[in-house]
């Protein structure tokens, strides 16, 4: 076999399918236990970040129902804190839904959502011109709770962010 006839069979053992049962076989085995986003099962398979996804997707209104139907089934998490349900973002406010795809493809590239100010994405949107305003609302108590909650849930937070060491200009 090939490589790439090995690459099609990887593929196709993790589809899908594989990932509800994988999914559903660590709910059963650990019913009360978080899945930690950097979790990675036995095969290989990135569970914690396939949930991360999963749960973004719903959030920003692009999860189709049956696949919604489907983890359902299976008992999926959509949020670990029970007292904050998962927000929801209309789908009539795109370019805000655009912005948090955006802090969310950047969180799984980068492992947090301090997106810097100046980062602006291939499209050349002022992804972190964006956050920035967001931010400053939160920190004022201007920004209402149905925006607060989607950045929330993709690791942002009004507190002031970390200081990377400071270099000679």
């Amino acid at each position: 076999m090939d490589s790439t006839e090995g690459l099609i069979s990887m593929r196709t053992h993790r589809s899908a399918a594989s990932a509800l049962e994988l999914y559903s076989a660590f709910r059963q085995q650990h019913p009360h236990t978080a899945i930690p986003e950097n979790y990675v099962t036995e095969c290989g398979f990135q569970l914690g970040r396939w949930q991360y996804r999963q749960r973004v997707a719903r959030m920003l209104g692009t999860l189709p129902a049956e696949r919604i139907h489907q983890l359902d089934s299976i008992g999926f998490v959509w949020s670990e804190d029970d007292d904050a349900p998962l927000p929801a973002v209309t789908r009539t406010d795109s370019k805000r839904r655009r912005m948090l795809a955006e802090i969310a493809a950047y969180r799984e590239q980068h492992g947090n959502a301090l997106v810097p100010a100046n980062y602006v994405n291939a499209d050349g949107e002022q992804v972190g011109q964006w956050l920035y305003r967001a931010v400053k609302k939160w920190r004022a108590d201007a920004l209402p709770d149905e925006e607060r909650g989607p950045l929330a849930a993709l690791g942002v937070s009004p507190s002031p962010r970390p200081r990377g060491p400071r270099t000679a200009a």
